[in-house]
């Protein structure tokens, strides 16, 4: 279904850029002249098309999640706070090939060209992690407590879009340009913690123990921000290739790891 859902929100985006690309002399306005004689006659204005073959480096950071992890493994407990300081997790990095396509639209404002941008990335980063068996212990008059924890950390990303403003300026045959904008990705994170406990008081034998499991996760659409830099080069009236940097950061939701994606990417497109 995401899948589905995030193509559709491409098609629209090239329809909708289809009607802004008819508006576009009007947007463009009394700066339509000077604009084209300033930039070699390259016309940036319009609704645009087009792919890209990337590569992207995912981190996973799922450190914040400690304490909602360990209250959920020993709820209402004396070691809670214990076990939340044998969790444990490291970053990981993977890298990966990514594709994808966009669809947007631009208007030109004197040499400033402003626009909207679609697009859409398939990759397969399926990063883990895994920390302990740590212990630690604490001693409280006769008493010593102790907690024993191992704990996993995974996240599975398939796909993801974004929604992106443009501001660039019209150099002749180059625009270089910045985005901003919001990011939804397909992720399915997860953490879990096993264990054990035990309470040995010198003045009340024998000692006591116990084995505790936790675990949080979600499936499906994360939000998040995406910043990033390019330049398009234009190759005939209606052709240009693309060069971009792409930033983005998905919220954890309080239930999955933190996901961030820098993308490198080449591609090109096609303008109505």
């Amino acid at each position: 279904m995401s899948v589905r859902l995030l193509l559709g929100s491409l098609t629209i985006a090239a329809l909708a850029g289809t009607g802004a690309s008819q508006a576009a002399d009007y947007l463009r306005g009394a700066y339509a002249k000077d604009s084209l004689q300033k930039s070699d006659g390259i016309d940036w204005a319009g609704a645009y098309a087009g792919g890209y073959v990337g590569y992207s480096s995912a981190q996973m950071d799922a450190s914040m999640l400690r304490g909602s992890l360990a209250r959920e493994a020993l709820p209402n407990s004396t070691y809670t706070d214990l076990l939340e300081s044998t969790i444990n997790l490291r970053k990981t990095n993977q890298a990966e090939t990514a594709f994808g396509g966009f669809a947007g639209v631009n208007t030109l404002w004197d040499d400033v060209v402003l626009g909207f941008e679609v697009d859409y990335t398939r990759s397969s980063f399926n990063s883990s992690t895994t920390a302990g068996p740590y212990g630690l212990f604490r001693v409280t008059g006769t008493v010593t407590e102790t907690v024993t924890s191992t704990t996993t950390a995974r996240a599975r990303v398939r796909e993801w879009s974004t929604l992106r403003g443009r501001v660039g300026w019209a150099a002749g045959y180059f625009m270089p340009y910045l985005t901003a904008g919001i990011a939804f990705g397909n992720i399915d994170g997860r953490t879990s913690t096993t264990g054990s406990w035990t309470r040995d008081d010198t003045s009340a034998p024998p000692p006591t123990s116990g084995t505790f499991a936790g675990s949080l996760g979600r499936r499906g659409i994360a939000y998040g921000g995406t910043v990033g830099a390019g330049v398009d080069m234009t190759l005939f009236s209606n052709a240009f290739l693309r060069v971009e940097w792409q930033y983005i950061q998905f919220a954890s939701g309080g239930l999955r790891p933190e996901i961030s994606i820098n993308t490198a990417r080449m591609g090109g497109g096609v303008k109505f």
